[in-house]
């Protein structure tokens, strides 16, 4: 087939057309990326503005910019008994499109700034629940005292850390789980007190190290005694702040000495991916936790039966589901919780029994916001179904134009990055930034050494030596690399976080030889990466 976005070739994966038969739909006319991109742009994770809400006029922190087009109103508003959506309710119009009239009713109806649930101190945030005393922390849930996190899960004491999970006073970490005090690490686990470790497990007191397993005192690798360690520490810690560049560079040699596990797929069975743990038949799963029966699913926990999904979690029958929670017989919807036989959805909780309706809560049987009778909301399905079919629209996912987001907000920016012309070509919006206020002062340098500084440096404007933006240190951050003796950052939040996503695979297979034994695999590994790929069985002999 030729995909009508991008115009490659593709063909459905294996099952992919069962399962949308299952569902009472076409098999889709995109290839799995351009889908996938298309599921990206209607989420923003970590874009906040200052907006006026449209209920109370106070300013708030929100997602969307103050030129957005659409009414924006806090989530404490959200939730009070004084909004109800049903009063924009409206009967369906046969003469017009669906989608026509699905983005009237996105005009009308006010939106939640952003989404958060039982946080406290934490203003800062979004798609966080049950954290605390956190800044800049993004989709992080069950955890406190993070900055500038993404996708952090039962950690504390955190900086700049991304899909980290039951960690403890990290910082600059990218896919570790159960580490204390360890620092600008990679695929580290079980593991404590270290420095610049990849794919490790169970090491402590080590840096500079790849591919160990229960180490303790190594530096590049080499076993010290303890006395020999410490001395080396004290002085590498000295060096972190006047030879970082050159350290760092010195670390992604080192990764290129060790052979790569091609994919990783942990106590799973008949699955293709990457980042796969405790699942079962997940074809094309990127970071998957305990799902099973699912094809082209991402960033997801607890998913049965889904296909085409993104961050959703605890759902079971879900096709084309975005920013989703305990979803079950769901399609075609972004944003909801708690969702029952919903199609054509937005930001809506605890509904059954719905269609096309945005900013529900606690309903059912209602079609553009408008409630029918469970015998009437059924007749209705059929007509609109029918409808849908002679305009085109049916069993098609919302279209680009329908995302409440501009492109270049969306974490779709982050993998597909296009220019603004590339992205409205598209059928995508664009946001353009108001001009950054230029700090006019002397540029402060940030000195050399731990004992030059001190809490003032909170109050200074520094410059981020790759964007030149501005950007400040705030309090708990300072208090944390003074605690740790680590140095301050020189680059701005956002560069910091492109420079962790960096360090990660796409997430795209290619096929490929194992560099040992020759055998078949399929890799998220770039094919110009220069790094040595083997299978899981060879993999195993070498770290074991």
């Amino acid at each position: 087939m030729i995909c009508k976005q991008c115009q490659s070739e593709f063909e459905h994966l294996s099952g992919e057309e069962d399962a949308y038969k299952k569902f009472q739909c076409p098999p889709p006319s995109e290839c799995s990326d351009c889908r996938k991109r298309r599921r990206m742009s209607f989420r923003n994770e970590r874009r906040l503005y200052h907006n006026k809400s449209h209920k109370s006029g106070r300013l708030i922190i929100t997602l969307y910019p103050p030129d957005t087009p659409f009414k924006i109103i806090d989530q404490d508003e959200w939730w009070d008994d004084s909004f109800d959506a049903t009063e924009y309710g409206r009967d369906y119009d046969f003469s017009r499109p669906f989608f026509e009239q699905f983005r009237d009713l996105q005009r009308d109806v006010p939106r939640w700034s952003r989404i958060f649930m039982n946080c406290e101190n934490s203003d800062f945030t979004n798609n966080c629940a049950n954290t605390r005393n956190s800044y800049l922390a993004f989709s992080c849930h069950d955890s406190e005292d993070l900055y500038y996190c993404v996708r952090s899960n039962r950690s504390n004491n955190c900086i700049d850390c991304h899909t980290i999970s039951a960690c403890e006073y990290c910082s600059s970490c990218i896919d570790c789980d159960k580490c204390h005090n360890v620092h600008f690490s990679q695929s580290a686990e079980n593991s404590h007190d270290s420095y610049y470790l990849f794919d490790c497990n169970a090491c402590s007191d080590c840096i500079m190290c790849v591919g160990l397993r229960q180490a303790k005192y190594r530096i590049l690798n080499k076993q010290y005694t303890k006395e020999e360690y410490e001395k080396y520490k004290k002085d590498f810690l000295k060096r972190l702040w006047t030879d970082g560049k050159n350290i760092e560079a010195m670390f992604e040699d080192l990764k290129k000495q060790i052979k790569h596990r091609n994919v990783q797929i942990i106590n799973s069975d008949n699955c293709s991916g990457n980042f796969i743990v405790n699942s079962k038949n997940v074809t094309n799963g990127f970071n998957i936790s305990d799902s099973q029966d699912c094809i082209n699913v991402f960033h997801s926990d607890r998913l049965k039966n889904c296909y085409d999904n993104h961050y959703n979690d605890k759902s079971e029958l879900c096709l084309e589901c975005d920013t989703c929670y305990e979803a079950y017989n769901s399609k075609f919807s972004t944003y909801f919780v708690s969702g029952k036989n919903v199609q054509y959805c937005d930001q809506c909780f605890f509904i059954e029994n719905c269609f096309g309706s945005i900013g529900l809560k606690k309903k059912k049987n209602m079609i553009l916001n408008q409630e029918y009778s469970e015998t009437d909301y059924k007749i209705m399905l059929n007509k609109i179904r029918s409808h849908m079919q002679e305009t085109g629209e049916y069993g098609k996912p919302f279209p680009a134009t329908l995302s409440a987001f501009a492109y270049n907000e969306t974490v779709a920016h982050e993998s597909y990055p296009m220019t603004k012309e590339e992205a409205q070509a598209q059928g995508y919006f664009w946001h353009e930034d108001a001009e950054e206020a230029q700090h006019f002062g002397n540029k402060y340098e940030i000195p050399n050494t731990a004992e030059e500084t001190d809490e003032s440096i909170c109050e200074k404007i520094l410059t981020c030596e790759v964007s030149e933006k501005n950007y400040k240190l705030i309090p708990q951050e300072y208090k944390f690399y003074r605690k740790f003796k680590l140095p301050l950052p020189r680059k701005c939040p956002d560069q910091r976080y492109k420079a962790l996503l960096g360090l990660r695979t796409k997430e795209q297979l290619r096929s490929t030889k194992c560099d040992d034994c020759g055998s078949s695999i399929k890799t998220a590994y770039k094919k110009d990466e220069p790094f040595k790929i083997i299978c899981e069985k060879c993999y195993l002999k070498t770290v074991y």
